[in-house]
C-alpha cells in the first residue's frame, strides 16, 4: 500500500479577462494531468518497492497472517 500526500500550492485569483480563455483552460488541464502522471509515477515506485525496504522506511504491511 502506498500513501500519496497532495500538496496543492495556493494560487492567486487571475485576471478576470484571463480567467474564461481557452489557454487557461489548456494550461489547467496540462498541469492537472502532468501531476497526476507524478503522483501515479511515484506511488508505482513505492509500491515497486522490496518489502523489507518498505518496513524498514515505515510503511505499514498488509501481511496480517495470524499465527
Amino acid at each position: 500500500m502506498a500513501i500519496a500526500l497532495e500538496h496543492r500550492p495556493v494560487r492567486r485569483a487571475s485576471s478576470t479577462r484571463d480567467a474564461g480563455s481557452l489557454s487557461h483552460i489548456v494550461r489547467e488541464f496540462v498541469e492537472r494531468t502532468v501531476t497526476a502522471w507524478q503522483r501515479h509515477r511515484a506511488e508505482r515506485e513505492q509500491e515497486s518497492m522490496p518489502y523489507d525496504l518498505r518496513k524498514d522506511i515505515g510503511y505499514r504491511s498488509w501481511d496480517k497472517t495470524t499465527r
